[in-house]
C-alpha cells in the first residue's frame, strides 16, 4: 500500500511517516522501477505501535529499543509507567505548593521560605528517585541477563556444549564466538558475554528420563544502560536486594513458614521470659506486701500483756535495725484519792471514787488495740488533733482517761486528780504476783478516749505517756519492766538474722504446754505466709532459670534444622548461581539473608503479641527479640555453612 493508504490507517501525517523511517523504525519495500514506497501490513502495525507509544509520553529511545528488539515490550511499559507516577508525585507536590500560596494572605508572599522548601523537596525526592532507578534498572538488568534452553541430545564433553550453542545462536540469527571452553563455558553472543552451565533435569511425566537444560547468563553490565555511572558497591547491593525480594517471593510458602514458626517461637519465649520477670518480680515486692509483725508472749502462749519483759530484752530490741515502730507498754494499778481537783476550781469533794483503777503507759496508739487518734477528745476541743497527741506523749503530768471512767469518777477535761499507784512484781519462781504500792502521783485529765467492747486487752481507766511511767519507776528506785510489746519487720529479706539477734537477747520459740509464768521471752513472729511464698516463688524461679539455656538451645537447633529443611531442595539453583561465577561467599551470604529476614519480621511480630498481651514490657520484648535472633542466626550459619558443602558438578549432573 501507498503512503496516503497509510496515512489514512494510521491517522499520521506524511511527515511524521518520514521522520520515523529516518529513525531507522520503519523500513518500507520499494516497487519495482520506481522509488515509490511499499507498506506492508506490519509497517501499518509498527507505525500504530510507535503512536501509542508515543501518547504514552515514551522517549524515542525506548521506542527504538522495542522495535530493534534489545528491550521488551512489558519490561519498556513497565518502567514508562513507573516514570509517569514519579512525575505524577512531582506535579502532585507542585500543586499542593500552589494551592499552599494562594491560601496566603495579601501580596507580600515569603519567598524565601517557599523556595527552600522546594528545593528540599526537590533534593530528597531527587536522592530517592536515583535510588529508585538505580534499583529499577538493576532489575531490569537481571531480568534480562538470564535464559536458558533445552539440547535435544546429551551434553557431555565441552564440543557437545560448543556445538548446542552454536545451535542456538544459528537458529536466532546472533553472531556467536567461543571464548573459554570447559563444563562451564564463555562465549559471545550478539554484543555480550555470557556464561553457561548445563543442568540435567527429571522430567516427571516420563519416570527415569531426564533433558538437558543449558541456563546462560550475561556478564558485566548491559552496554548503554548507564549502569557504568553507577558505583560498583551500589550495584552489588541493589543486584543482592533484588535477586533476595525475588527468592522470598519465589519461595513465598517458606518464607510464610519460617516467619510463622518465628512468630509462635518469640511469642513462647516471650511468656517464658515474662513468666521469668514475674517471678523475680514477686520476690523483689514481696518484702512490701507483706506486713510482718512481732510479738511478745510469755512461754506456753498464753498471754502477751501483763509480762515482765526485762530491760536487756528492750535494749537488743530497740538496737535492731531490722525491727521498728515497737509499741511498748506498761501497766500501773492505783486508787483515786479523795483529792480532785476540779476544772472550776472546786475541790471535787463529794465525788464517787472507784475502788480501783487501771493505769496503762503507752509510747504508740498501737498499744491499745483499735484505738485511732479520733477516738481522743482534747482539752482544747480539737479532735483527730496530731499536735495534742505528740504533746501527751512528751508530757510528765498529762493523762488520758476512757469516757467511762469519767462518767463514774466525775472527772472531765481540765480537771487535777491524784492517785496512789502500785505495781505487781513477780514472786515465787515468777509464777506469782505480789502487790508493791509506788510513790503517789498527780496527773492533769488532757483527753477523754472512748472505750470499745470486747478490746483485746480491756479498756484502761488511765493512759500514761511511756516516759512518765518510767520517770515513776526511777522515783521509787526499782527496776523498770514492760508489760507488753510489739513491732514491725522493717528488713523481712533478713528473716533469718533477725531470728538469731532475737534468740541473742533471750527471746525464744513458744513452747505450747510448758508451765505459765509471766516472764516475758517467748516471740512470735507474723511470717508464715511470707516464708511460704518466698519459698514457693524462689523454687519456681529456678525451676524456670535452670530451663533456661536449655530453651536457647532449642532455638539454636531450631535455627538449624528448619534452614537445612527449607534449604533442601535449593542445591540446584545454589549450584547453578556459583558454577555462572556468582562468588561462594556471595551466593551464601544470600541464602543466610533470605532466610535471616523473615525470622527477623516474625521475630518482631512475636515480641510486639508478647508485649500486646503484657507478657513482656516493651524493654524486655526488644531483649527477647535480640536473643532470638542472636541464637537463631548462630544456628542458621551453621546449616549455611554445611548447606555449602557439596560438589558442585556433582548436583548439576544429579550424581549427588
Amino acid at each position: 500500500m501507498n503512503t496516503k493508504q497509510v496515512e489514512e490507517l494510521t491517522g499520521m501525517s506524511r511527515q511524521n511517516i518520514r521522520y520515523y523511517e529516518r529513525m531507522g523504525l520503519l523500513e518500507p519495500a520499494r516497487e519495482d522501477g520506481n522509488a515509490y514506497r511499499d507498506y506492508s501490513e506490519e509497517d501499518v502495525r509498527r507505525l500504530k505501535l510507535i503512536k501509542m507509544l508515543r501518547m504514552l509520553d515514551m522517549p524515542m529511545k525506548d521506542i527504538d529499543d522495542i522495535i530493534n528488539e534489545k528491550i521488551s515490550l512489558k519490561t519498556s511499559i513497565k518502567r514508562q509507567r513507573e516514570n509517569l507516577q514519579t512525575h505524577q508525585k512531582q506535579l502532585q507536590a507542585a500543586i499542593e505548593v500552589c494551592a499552599s500560596i494562594g491560601r496566603e494572605k495579601g501580596e507580600n508572599l515569603d519567598v524565601d521560605s517557599y523556595l527552600s522548601r522546594m528545593e528540599t523537596m526537590e533534593r530528597n525526592g531527587g536522592a530517592f528517585a536515583r535510588f529508585v532507578d538505580d534499583y529499577k534498572q538493576v532489575a531490569q538488568e537481571e531480568e534480562e541477563r538470564k535464559f536458558s534452553f533445552y539440547a535435544d541430545y546429551p551434553v557431555n564433553t565441552p564440543g557437545m556444549f560448543e556445538k548446542a550453542l552454536r545451535e542456538y545462536a544459528a537458529e536466532r540469527g546472533l553472531r556467536f564466538r567461543i571464548t573459554k571452553k570447559g563444563k562451564y563455558p564463555e562465549f559471545i553472543l550478539g554484543d555480550h558475554s555470557y556464561t553457561a552451565v548445563r543442568l540435567l533435569e527429571k522430567k516427571k511425566e516420563y519416570r527415569g528420563t531426564t533433558a538437558v537444560r543449558i541456563i546462560c547468563e550475561r556478564k558485566g553490565q548491559t552496554p548503554g544502560s548507564g549502569g557504568s555511572r553507577m558505583p560498583a558497591k551500589r550495584r552489588r547491593l541493589l543486584r543482592g536486594s533484588h535477586i533476595l525480594t525475588t527468592n522470598i517471593r519465589r519461595h513465598r510458602n517458606r518464607t510464610i513458614l519460617n516467619l510463622v514458626l518465628s512468630v509462635l517461637s518469640v511469642t513462647i519465649l516471650s511468656f517464658y521470659l515474662g513468666n521469668i520477670r514475674s517471678t523475680e518480680k514477686i520476690l523483689e515486692d514481696a518484702p512490701k506486701s507483706f506486713d510482718i509483725t512481732g510479738k511478745i508472749w510469755n512461754m506456753c502462749g498464753e498471754s502477751d500483756h501483763g509480762l515482765f519483759i526485762s530491760h536487756q530484752v528492750l535494749e537488743d530490741l530497740y538496737g535492731s535495725k531490722r525491727i521498728g515502730e515497737i509499741a511498748e507498754s506498761a501497766e500501773l494499778m492505783g486508787n483515786l484519792s479523795d483529792d480532785v481537783y476540779l476544772s472550776d476550781g472546786s475541790s471535787g469533794e463529794g465525788s464517787e471514787v472507784p475502788d480501783s483503777v487501771s493505769l496503762l503507759g503507752i509510747n504508740r496508739m498501737e498499744c491499745i488495740q483499735g484505738m485511732s487518734k479520733e477516738d481522743i477528745t482534747w482539752e482544747d476541743g480539737q479532735e483527730e488533733s496530731g499536735k495534742n497527741w505528740e504533746a501527751f506523749l512528751k508530757s510528765s503530768s498529762d493523762c488520758i482517761v476512757s469516757d467511762a471512767f469519767a462518767e463514774e469518777s466525775g472527772l472531765s477535761l481540765g480537771d487535777t486528780a491524784e492517785f496512789s499507784l502500785a505495781r505487781y512484781s513477780q514472786g515465787l519462781a515468777g509464777v506469782i504476783l505480789e502487790r508493791q504500792a509506788l510513790k503517789p502521783e498527780v496527773f492533769h485529765i488532757a483527753g477523754i478516749y472512748k472505750e470499745e467492747t470486747g478490746r483485746e486487752g480491756g479498756n484502761p481507766d488511765i493512759l500514761l505517756p511511756l516516759d512518765a511511767v518510767k520517770a515513776i519507776y526511777e522515783k521509787n528506785d526499782i527496776v523498770y519492766f514492760a508489760s507488753a510489746l510489739s513491732f514491725r519487720v522493717t528488713k523481712p529479706m533478713e528473716l533469718n538474722e533477725l531470728k538469731k539477734e532475737l534468740g541473742d537477747a533471750g527471746l525464744k520459740e513458744i513452747i505450747y504446754g510448758s508451765p505459765r509464768s509471766y516472764a516475758g521471752i517467748g516471740v512470735k513472729l507474723t511470717d508464715t505466709e511470707f516464708i511460704h511464698s518466698m519459698e514457693s516463688a524462689d523454687r519456681s524461679l529456678a525451676l524456670l532459670e535452670s530451663f533456661l539455656p536449655f530453651v536457647f538451645l532449642i532455638i539454636a537447633m531450631a535455627g538449624y534444622i528448619i534452614p537445612s529443611l527449607l534449604f533442601q531442595n535449593r542445591r540446584e539453583e545454589y549450584a547453578v548461581m556459583r558454577a555462572l561465577g556468582t562468588g561462594k561467599h556471595f551466593c551464601s551470604l544470600l541464602f543466610y539473608i533470605e532466610h535471616i529476614l523473615p525470622a527477623m519480621a516474625g521475630a518482631l511480630i512475636g515480641a510486639a503479641a508478647g508485649m500486646i498481651s503484657g507478657a513482656v514490657d516493651p524493654v524486655s520484648g526488644v531483649i527477647v527479640w535480640g536473643l532470638y535472633l542472636i541464637f537463631y542466626m548462630i544456628g542458621a550459619g551453621a546449616a549455611m555453612w554445611r548447606f555449602g558443602r557439596f560438589s558442585i558438578a556433582a548436583v548439576l549432573s544429579h550424581r549427588d
